[in-house]
């Protein structure tokens, strides 16, 4: 379900991070809150999943069949930025946790051919979110990229979710 980034180093509007921020991240089935994969933890409540972070927490509702995703990035102990791919509802949310003149940009793309959402951005010290119509079932794919320069994303991550 994962699949590799590479590491590049480039700038566009802001300076991308160097070197590239810590990425941490969890992939949840949210029918019973089984961590598939990642290094986050993820708590069962009755109504969905929690993911905890020092900005404002993650709860995934349960959605039968949906895979959750996020990712945090961190320079040192510092939350700067996350993204997370909500199953239920089809929503992405995108932060930018720290004004440090750097952001990052989200993309999702549906199944192998399919559609692409974004890139997306969070505004300095808050959130964006995008609701989105996929259909249920189907394979997302998020990548995490910290420049917006379609030549040289210098991704830094890519999951894949179901919606």
């Amino acid at each position: 379900m994962l699949l590799t980034g590479s590491l590049l180093a480039t700038t566009n509007s802001a300076q991308a991070y160097n070197p590239n921020p810590t990425v941490r991240w969890a992939q949840v089935d949210t029918d019973d809150c089984r961590r598939l994969g990642g290094n986050l933890t993820v708590s069962a409540q009755s109504d969905g999943c929690r993911v905890n972070d020092s900005w404002d927490g993650t709860f995934f509702r349960k959605d039968p069949n949906g895979i959750a995703i996020k990712v945090e990035l961190y320079v040192g102990s510092t939350l700067v930025a996350k993204s997370e791919f909500h199953p239920y509802g089809e929503v992405l949310w995108v932060y930018d946790t720290r004004d440090d003149s750097d952001t990052i940009y989200t993309t999702l793309r549906v199944a192998e051919f399919g559609d692409s959402y974004g890139p997306y951005r969070g505004p300095v010290n808050g959130a964006n979110t995008y609701n989105l119509s996929i259909t249920d079932g189907r394979t997302v794919t998020m990548s995490v990229n910290d420049n917006n320069d379609p030549n040289n994303l210098d991704q830094l991550i890519a999951l894949q979710g179901t919606a």
